[in-house]
């Protein structure tokens, strides 16, 4: 544990310092802002080199147990850690697979729902219900999804009967499957309200709900969005789990990610910025840009969303990306005035100097719908190696980087069968390869409330059904 427990401020700057367990049940600062820790822990080389001999679940201590504080115990962290992956299919947790003698999958879907978001969400759960039980106190989680945070935080949650879950998902605009896993759990604390709009909408929802300080803080309402500090907290393990199952000596690592909100790509920058050597961190994203963009042009502006074959990166306003501007310029008066620009405008423009800070840690490229088509059906007839959408943008973004990193790294974020129609439609993707479990959810009744674009609407829907 750190001997000097960390405090966590907001980056648009006007909130008081918050410890650990405040910032987990907090999401949102009230200001609007994000919470990031006032500083950075770092890890030595002499534990770092313990790690090609340790488990996942050992090095998620290592990790994690950097930023909390005494109010858990080591042997509580550990227990809680242990309990978080002992459902996941695969002992490693998130195993690296070897595509060619360079490019190699960081799996991360071996969880309950199949997608990447069950490695923070179990943990979370997990964390929660120990500070819930201990102080004997519920909560109601809010929380809006592109496709699999939702599942996860269901998953998680479903037997808590200290919560209550509301997630918000676009109608008609996620994988039935992706759908299925959250609209079929039979839990009477769970409420699906799909909405007549895209991601972002809902994520507008949920923020303008959070920055209703008396609302939020009457009804226990907390967040689990990767707006919430433990969702990022959680990513950063894998980095450093897959460095070490990888040739420690070959330091100059590409990490390509499929990005929408920037959570799961800034997790890879706090690694680094913990001790972990990254060669460069990829952007990668679909026809919805805006960051590709921005690293481009300085010019960071909305668009309407494309809805495409990756859904879960169909989005517009990255909301992690406020926290690396942050860390970068530490100016949280900078913040709010870009972000009050996006806000009224839809755009704003950084300067010179920030493009290249971020520049030195980070690339970016975008994939359209016929290269990841191209690429799914390439790797499926050479190799036989099956991949969904979002790994298929990763992928091929990282085929366009520069030729100088020792090793490319794709972090493939959801199991092909949660896109099972997409993939169907270019290869040969037979039905015996989907797990029991997925096909059982098709026998299953649906639940779920659909409601317009309306902010009212859902938070009297909330409110009536709060604990």
């Amino acid at each position: 544990m750190n001997k000097e427990p960390l405090k966590y401020i907001s980056t648009r700057g006007h909130q008081d310092k918050l410890d650990f367990k405040d910032v987990i049940f907090e999401g949102l600062a009230p200001d609007g802002g994000l919470y990031i820790p006032e500083k950075w822990p770092t890890l030595n080389d002499s534990i770092l080199k313990t790690f090609p001999n340790k488990t996942y679940q050992e090095i998620a201590y290592d990790v994690i147990s950097m930023f909390v504080d005494d109010s858990i115990s080591n042997s509580d962290l550990r227990s809680i850690i242990n309990s978080s992956y002992k459902n996941f299919r695969s002992q490693d947790i998130t195993p690296v697979t070897k595509i060619n003698e360079k490019e190699y999958l960081l799996e991360l879907f071996h969880g309950p729902t199949y997608a990447f978001k069950d490695i923070a969400m179990q943990f979370i759960s997990q964390l929660m219900r120990f500070y819930l039980l201990k102080t004997n106190k519920s909560i109601n989680i809010l929380a809006a999804t592109s496709g699999d945070t939702g599942a996860a935080a269901i998953e998680g949650f479903k037997h808590i009967q200290s919560s209550k879950i509301f997630i918000l998902h676009p109608y008609k605009k996620i994988s039935e499957i992706q759908r299925k896993f959250m609209t079929t759990i039979d839990s009477e604390n769970v409420f699906n309200i799909a909405i007549k709009g895209n991601f972002d909408e809902c994520q507008i929802i949920i923020k303008k709900i959070f920055s209703d300080t008396k609302f939020k803080k009457s009804k226990n309402l907390t967040a689990v969005n990767s707006i919430n500090w433990a969702r990022i907290m959680c990513q950063i393990v894998y980095y450093f789990y897959a460095a070490s199952r990888l040739d420690n000596i070959k330091n100059n690592i590409l990490y390509s990610v499929p990005t929408g909100n920037f959570g799961d790509i800034f997790a890879g920058y706090i690694a680094s910025k913990m001790g972990l050597k990254i060669g460069t961190l990829n952007i990668a994203t679909n026809e919805n840009d805006i960051l590709t963009r921005t690293l481009t042009t300085g010019i960071h502006k909305t668009k309407d969303v494309i809805f495409t074959t990756s859904p879960s990166i169909d989005i517009q306003v990255s909301s992690n990306f406020e926290r690396l501007l942050f860390d970068i310029t530490k100016n949280p008066d900078f913040i709010n005035s870009i972000m009050n620009d996006l806000s009224k405008n839809g755009e704003y423009t950084l300067p010179t100097e920030i493009i290249s800070d971020i520049s030195k840690s980070f690339s970016s490229y975008t994939v359209n719908q016929a290269e990841v088509e191209s690429i799914i059906k390439k790797l499926f007839d050479k190799q036989k190696i099956i991949i969904d959408p979002h790994t298929a943008v990763g992928l091929a973004s990282s085929r366009k980087c520069d030729d100088k990193h020792d090793l490319n790294v794709t972090l493939s974020t959801a199991h092909p069968v949660k896109f099972k129609d997409t993939i169907s439609n270019i290869i040969d993707y037979n039905d015996k390869e989907i797990p029991k479990s997925v096909r059982s959810l098709f026998n299953k009744e649906e639940k779920l409330h659909i409601m317009e674009n309306d902010i009212v609407m859902v938070q009297k829907f909330i409110e009536k059904n709060t604990i």
